[in-house]
């Protein structure tokens, strides 16, 4: 699935209410088993929203700038974006962000809990993971980010236990703190899946995931864009919703070269004069 294709980039154009927009709609990389879906998370005034804040970002770009610098760290920009969500969003109520489990044994933190949050009278526990994983023949346990120690496996199975903490007798004991007992444990799991195959098909991966091209070279990448040879250099901190660029801000082929590994963005100028995104590659060139 080519998520950055979808209707609704036709519409946003700040760049925060964007990068929300795809932490509530874009589909899981893979699957938890217990998703909280589009549905849960935007409730029934979510895009109207969405449109509104992206008229008058203010509050949310005010809400950002409180918990800068991120370092870089694009997770840590990406719970804040939903804290804001959770806080303001009219079927939400953010009851705690990274709230410590604490093993009582041996005073050692175990952890946190991303987030307590009510959505339409439910309280969730959720956990979040914005990932962006590689492999040719799209193989789970052989997926991995630019960084090669970071893979697919190990943040599935890491994921998995974080999910369990809330069910854990720490877990329980912490969230008695806040007045709560009766919680639901749920992930929000955002990312690109890069392979050369048209489509996942071996678990936990998501069928219908975001879907980008894998490449060991420039030259395969030049030949995936054909005739659209306008490129973005994908920075760090902006790869959670599909680029939307000005003029001055695409990659010279000649820049790129020089990079062993690199996530660019395949654009297109549409009218609003804008390069947007059609496509997104992994580029890694074989060791």
């Amino acid at each position: 699935m080519n998520y950055a294709l979808d209707a609704l980039w036709w519409r946003l154009t700040n760049p925060q209410v964007r990068d929300l927009a795809s932490l509530l709609t874009a589909p899981a990389l893979w699957h938890s088993g217990c998703e909280l879906s589009v549905r849960q998370l935007l409730g029934e005034q979510g895009f109207r929203f969405l449109l509104a804040l992206d008229e008058r970002p203010q509050p949310l770009q005010q809400f950002l700038a409180t918990h800068q610098p991120y370092g870089q760290r694009l997770g840590i920009y990406a719970e804040h974006l939903l804290c804001f969500w959770f806080s303001h969003a009219p079927h939400t109520r953010l009851l705690a962000h990274n709230l410590p489990v604490m093993d009582e044994n041996n005073k050692q933190t175990l952890g946190a809990l991303d987030f307590v949050a009510e959505l339409d009278e439910q309280i969730y526990h959720i956990e979040l993971a914005c990932k962006y994983y590689g492999d040719a023949a799209g193989v789970p346990e052989r997926m991995c980010g630019l960084n090669q120690a970071d893979c697919l496996t190990d943040k599935a199975a890491k994921l998995s236990k974080q999910l369990a903490w809330s069910a854990q007798a720490a877990g329980k004991e912490v969230l008695a703190h806040i007045g709560v007992e009766h919680i639901q444990s749920a992930s929000i799991v955002r990312g690109i899946g890069f392979s050369t195959q048209t489509k996942f098909t071996a678990q936990p991966l998501n069928q219908y995931a975001w879907a980008g091209e894998y490449v060991c070279n420039w030259d395969e990448a030049k030949l995936l864009c054909g005739t659209q040879q306008n490129v973005y250099l994908l920075p760090r901190m902006n790869l959670l919703a599909p680029a939307r660029v000005q003029t001055s801000q695409l990659t010279a082929w000649q820049e790129l070269i020089l990079l062993d590994k690199a996530l660019v963005a395949v654009v297109e100028k549409r009218p609003d004069g804008y390069w947007h995104e059609i496509q997104r590659i992994m580029m890694r060139k074989a060791t």
